[in-house]
């Protein structure tokens, strides 16, 4: 049976992690970073599933090999964003070097004030797309994400500022619908990762990598019901103190009647795929779904 990324127990120690954030905020970045390489080897000797699914990746990736060493970089990478949330919850920007690649259009779009959907995936850091929001200083942003998963982590890095917790819509809540809609028709952002459904969630069957994989159809439809642009946003980690974000317009503001929907949804869901393996061609260790993602294993 394939198991599912919601169904995957959370390995936290909160009294580790709370630690290990007093201890990275109270230090350097450097050294704070020293703690990576024992939770990365870790995680590589004691957790089969994020090891296979890791290298399942890895093989489907032309950029990169399935290798033991490059299993731990990539599971390494995925340490340093981890600890880097820390940082960029707290309003530690000025800890990192962020280059920026931002689409006219895009731009255009958030001028504009009247709402749109961002759309990212478990690629690179959601976090540091608050550097976006800071670049463009009235940009409101609010992340509609399942909060009940890696409850210990969330509860712990939410202690960190409360005012980012506020920020985020549950989707497990009954209302969460209404919530994004009042804030897109605020003339605001919303934004949500696209590349995770839950079991009986409308999906849209798309190859990635060579692959057949199902994406959630949701965060389209939000944006054809509500008639706003969809903008694709990644902020990937280049190594060291370094992100890079890209923010390209993957839809125009087109309010879609219900018959017309399921054919526009799979337009845009194959571009927004497209763009998935272009930025994980350029950078293939940003990859994020530690699960059986493919359903091969």
């Amino acid at each position: 049976m394939v198991e599912t990324w919601d169904a995957q127990k959370e390995r936290s120690n909160p009294f580790l992690l709370k630690f290990i954030c007093k201890f990275a905020l109270n230090m350097p970045r450097s050294i704070a970073r020293l703690w990576l390489w024992p939770i990365s080897l870790y995680f590589l000797c004691f957790s089969p599933t994020s090891r296979a699914a890791s290298a399942d990746y890895l093989r489907r990736n032309p950029k990169t090999s399935s290798d033991i060493f490059s299993i731990y970089k990539h599971i390494y990478t995925f340490a340093s964003v981890i600890l880097d949330r820390v940082y960029f919850i707290t309003g530690k920007f000025d800890k990192f070097s962020i280059s920026y690649d931002l689409d006219p259009e895009a731009l255009a779009a958030l001028e504009d004030k009247s709402g749109a959907v961002f759309l990212g995936a478990h690629i690179g850091s959601f976090e540091a797309m608050r550097c976006l929001a800071l670049k463009q200083a009235d940009l409101e942003l609010k992340i509609l994400m399942y909060r009940d998963h890696n409850a210990m982590i969330t509860r712990v890095l939410d202690e960190l500022n409360s005012d980012i917790a506020g920020s985020v819509i549950n989707i497990s809540d009954q209302n969460a619908l209404f919530q994004a809609q009042e804030v897109i028709e605020n003339g605001s952002v919303v934004g949500l990762l696209g590349d995770r459904g839950v079991p009986g969630e409308k999906m849209t069957r798309c190859s990635l990598f060579g692959g057949e994989v199902d994406i959630p159809s949701g965060p389209f439809s939000i944006a054809l019901i509500l008639g706003v642009p969809i903008i694709v946003v990644f902020a990937t980690y280049v190594g060291g103190n370094r992100y890079h974000i890209t923010l390209t317009k993957l839809s125009e503001a087109v309010m879609a009647p219900r018959n017309e929907r399921d054919a526009l949804i799979r337009n845009l869901t194959d571009d927004y795929v497209v763009q998935i393996e272009t930025v994980l061609k350029r950078y293939p260790y940003n990859w994020f779904n530690f699960y059986d993602y493919w359903g091969a294993l």
